[in-house]
């Protein structure tokens, strides 16, 4: 039996090996990079998204663009612009051009990433697909997939291109019901200058949803966030709330009215005392 101090040592070399391993997702096309995975128990995915709408979903190797039934994780949408501002829970805003002329298999260039990322510990070193579920352009039927551990062993079904072919047949993809779960939403060290923090948690369907806590594998940790932007109040609603609004404010003495207050009295003082001496 090891003695404690060796059972330490071993938890803390364990802990030191871990490792950050960045999964950029959508900077150049319908890409996950890398899109082979290597990863080891106890190290963490870190998914960075670009432009325009991506998300990373857990699937299964029995039938492709569909969640796993177990032990999955899902990072929601994140809306990501090309050259401005990402907030995520809203949609992103789109020029004309691109809604009249709308590119359907690749993404524009690579612009700023997300202002978070997406977290997910490994916690164990079976293959596991993961696809984007975005169907505006079918990312996941036109190869916008990966495979964590594949098994190189040969003659396995559990490869990056056994699982692309499968997708190239699928239909639309499915994201899970009920938000985000099996993973942590994080700030994003590595954003653009341009691209703006934001404390809403990544959507469902561009509108709102909840960050979770965990590794696929494990438990999955729940948590709610809104996308929804809080708007500050405007002068009138600030009246309609009972605070004083500018006009309001008027109410006190101006600056020249207080200055009549102030001068009057010692003006008047004076006229008096003129009009007493006339009678003396």
């Amino acid at each position: 039996m090891l003695a404690p101090s060796t059972l330490v040592l071993a938890g803390l070399t364990a802990h030191a090996a871990a490792k950050t391993i960045p999964v950029v997702v959508g900077k150049n096309g319908l890409t996950f990079q890398p899109d082979e995975i290597q990863a080891e128990v106890g190290d963490v995915l870190e998914f960075r998204f670009y432009a325009k709408n991506h998300s990373v979903v857990a699937g299964d190797f029995s039938k492709a663009c569909v969640p796993a039934e177990e032990n999955g994780f899902f990072s929601g949408f994140f809306p990501t612009t090309g050259t401005g501002a990402n907030v995520r829970g809203h949609p992103t805003p789109q020029p004309l051009s691109s809604l009249l002329i709308r590119q359907s298999v690749t993404d524009p260039g690579p612009g700023p990433q997300q202002s978070q990322v997406f977290h997910v510990t490994v916690s164990h070193t079976n293959p596991v697909p993961i696809y984007c579920s975005q169907n505006t352009g079918q990312h996941c039927k036109n190869g916008m997939v990966a495979v964590i551990n594949p098994d190189t062993s040969g003659n396995s079904d559990m490869t990056l291109q056994a699982y692309k072919s499968l997708a190239s047949q699928a239909g639309n993809a499915i994201s899970p019901p009920g938000g985000v779960f099996g993973g942590q939403v994080a700030p994003n060290p590595n954003a653009n200058s341009s691209s703006s923090a934001s404390a809403s948690a990544p959507s469902t369907t561009s509108s709102s949803g909840g960050a979770g806590a965990g590794g696929y594998g494990g438990d999955s940790g729940s948590g709610s966030g809104s996308g929804q932007t809080t708007a500050a109040p405007s002068a009138s609603g600030a009246a309609a709330g009972g605070s004083p609004t500018t006009t309001g404010a008027s109410a006190s003495p101006s600056s020249t009215n207080a200055a009549a207050v102030a001068t009057g009295a010692p003006i008047a003082g004076l006229l008096a005392a003129a009009v007493g001496a006339l009678f003396v």
